[in-house]
């Protein structure tokens, strides 16, 4: 048994493929049943197969955001499988589904055996690849106009609440809206550091993996569960960016099992130019020029 090959031809990765070479495709996948909770695979896993839905549905669940309700012909998961990425969703099959799996390791492997088809196949991965960072572009710029829209609102309203009579409650909503306006600032965006473009902080007490870092705040997982600091204390150590070192300082503000925020001290011009080079290097990572 395999897939029909009229599915696989409504399949952007396989455009192009005749249909014999389809046919080698469809060989390489073998049938695939949900888990007993009737789901394929659970957000944070690592992926490593690809499915086609051939038949009834699928619902792809993502943590505090839309659920996508698949029908086919759909391939899921290819990115996350293909790379080896966890997965960003909980994928649930309905009790008709028709699935069907291929491992990644296998198609890799049958590419390696066929390199014509595979730089065929890589073609219209970068194609897929491309298309959908430019359209995740197009949402975050509207993201940003939202933001910058919202901030100017919100200083109008701090603006009235300062200008109006003073209540009980002018106090608790100028302070609430001063915390939106300083955290939607964009000196506040923070960037997650690739495997390309490793960042560590080097403390006394070990080095420590850097998970998340902007201008003005540092997240680190930290190397010994059992020696995390605690909320409020101040701890100096050596920012390594991709190897270009520089001092830096901070006051932890918030600390969640290993993982350690850290407010950040202010650096001097030439320690800011080199983080703010950094930054704009990962930053660059997510536009597509």
């Amino acid at each position: 048994m395999a897939p029909r090959l009229e599915h696989l031809r409504l399949i952007q990765l396989f455009r192009g493929f005749t249909d014999e070479e389809l046919g080698e495709i469809a060989a390489l996948f073998v049938p695939a049943e949900a888990r007993p909770d009737a789901s394929l695979f659970e957000t944070g896993e690592q992926g490593t197969d690809i499915y086609l839905l051939s038949a009834g549905e699928v619902t792809l669940v993502r943590p505090a955001d839309d659920t996508y309700r698949l029908r086919p012909p759909a391939l899921i998961g290819e990115l996350g499988g293909l790379t080896a990425l966890p997965r960003s969703c909980r994928a649930v099959a309905s009790p008709d589904a028709e699935l069907w799996r291929l491992d990644a390791r296998r198609l890799q492997a049958y590419f390696a055996e066929n390199q014509e088809l595979g730089v065929r196949f890589l073609a219209n991965l970068l194609e897929i690849v491309a298309d959908k960072v430019h359209r995740d572009q197009r949402r975050i710029g509207d993201m940003r106009q939202n933001i910058v829209r919202t901030q100017k609102a919100l200083k109008q309203i701090r603006e009235l609440i300062l200008e109006s009579p003073e209540t009980p409650v002018s106090a608790p909503i100028h302070d609430t809206v001063e915390k939106l306006i300083t955290h939607n600032r964009r000196v506040n965006y923070r960037v997650e550091p690739p495997a390309a473009l490793r960042a560590r902080f080097r403390l006394d007490s070990g080095l420590a993996d850097v998970i998340e870092l902007s201008r003005t705040h540092l997240s680190v997982e930290w190397p010994d569960a059992a020696a995390v600091p605690v909320a409020g204390a101040w701890l100096a150590g050596v920012l390594d960016l991709a190897g270009t070192e520089l001092p830096a300082s901070g006051k932890v503000v918030r600390v969640d099992g290993k993982r350690v925020l850290f407010e950040l001290d202010l650096f001097i011009d030439e320690y800011a130019a080199t983080l703010e080079g950094y930054l704009t290097r990962v930053q660059l990572l997510d536009i597509l020029v």
